[in-house]
C-alpha cells in the first residue's frame, strides 16, 4: 500500500514540536512560585569610638604676591610637629596605646582673606599647615575625660565622634536573619491568603548586603566636655533579600 506523502511531512512537524514540550513543562513549574522580597534593621548601642582631632599652624598673613618667606613655613611645620608630639604623649598618660592612635600626613594649603578696614586692597594669604589624629576609644566611659584632654592640650577642632561596635559580623548577621525571617513570614501570609501551600525553597538572594551605618555625631566644642553631651544613642543596620518557594495547591483548594 503506497505512503501517504503528507505522513512524512506530519512527523517531521511532530519531531519538531517535541523540545518544546520541556520548555513548557519548565515555564509551568516556574510560574507555580512565590517571589519575596524583605528587608530589615538591627538597632545597637555602639561600644566604642574614634574621635578627629585636629591640630593647626599657619605663617603670617602678608599681600598676595608678595615673596614667600620659607623660614615662616618651616616655623610653623615644626610647631605643629611639636604639638603633636606633646597632644600625643598627654593620650599616653590617660592609657592611650600607639595601637589607638593614627596621625595623618601634614596637610598644606594656601588660604585667602579679604582685609577687613579695605576690601579693595589687595588680598591677604598664608600657608595653614594641619595634621588630623584619629583616636580609637574603646571604653566610651573614657570619652568625656579624653576630649576634656584634647581641648586642655590645644587642639584646634574636633571635627567629631564617630560611634561603631565593635562585632560588626555578629550584627551583620541578626540583620540578615531578621530579613529572611521576614520574608517566610510575608509569603505564608501570601500563601495562606490563597489558599496554596510553600513548599521548597528555590532561590535566595541579597538584594541588600548588611549596611553599617556608623553614627557620626559633630560637635564644634572649643571648651571642655560636658559629659551629658555625648550620648551616643543607637547605631542601625539594614539587610534585605529576595526569596523564591514553590507552591504546593492545598487539598481545600483541590476540592
Amino acid at each position: 500500500m503506497p505512503v501517504s506523502p503528507r505522513i512524512p511531512a506530519l512527523l517531521a512537524l511532530m519531531a519538531l514540536s517535541l523540545p518544546t514540550l520541556p520548555a513548557l513543562a519548565q515555564d509551568t513549574s516556574a510560574s507555580r512560585q512565590i517571589e519575596v522580597q524583605a528587608e530589615s534593621s538591627v538597632d545597637v548601642q555602639p561600644d566604642r569610638a574614634t574621635l578627629n582631632a585636629v591640630l593647626v599652624e599657619a605663617t603670617p598673613l602678608v599681600e598676595m604676591g608678595a615673596e614667600r618667606d620659607d623660614d615662616a613655613t618651616t616655623k610653623a611645620r615644626k610647631q605643629l610637629e611639636t604639638r603633636s608630639t606633646a597632644l600625643i604623649k598627654a593620650l599616653r598618660k590617660l592609657g592611650i596605646s600607639d595601637d589607638q592612635l593614627h596621625a595623618g600626613n601634614l596637610s598644606v594649603r594656601n588660604e585667602q582673606q579679604l582685609q577687613q578696614q579695605d576690601q579693595s586692597a589687595p588680598l591677604l594669604e598664608r600657608v595653614v599647615i594641619e595634621r588630623h589624629l584619629d583616636i580609637d576609644i574603646n571604653d566610651l566611659t573614657s570619652l568625656p575625660g579624653i576630649i576634656d584632654a584634647l581641648f586642655a592640650n590645644g587642639i584646634d577642632r574636633l571635627e567629631g565622634i564617630r560611634y561603631d561596635v565593635s562585632d560588626r559580623e555578629s550584627v551583620e548577621n541578626k540583620a540578615l536573619q531578621k530579613a529572611l525571617a521576614r520574608a517566610h513570614q510575608k509569603a505564608e501570609l501570601m500563601s495562606n491568603a490563597l489558599s496554596v501551600s510553600l513548599g521548597r525553597v528555590e532561590r535566595i538572594q541579597e538584594t541588600r548586603s548588611p549596611v553599617f551605618r556608623p553614627m557620626m555625631m559633630a560637635t564644634a566644642r572649643t571648651e571642655q566636655a560636658d559629659s551629658a553631651t555625648y550620648t551616643p544613642g543607637t547605631i542601625s543596620v539594614e539587610a534585605g533579600v529576595l526569596v523564591n518557594w514553590s507552591l504546593e495547591t492545598s487539598s481545600t483548594s483541590d476540592n
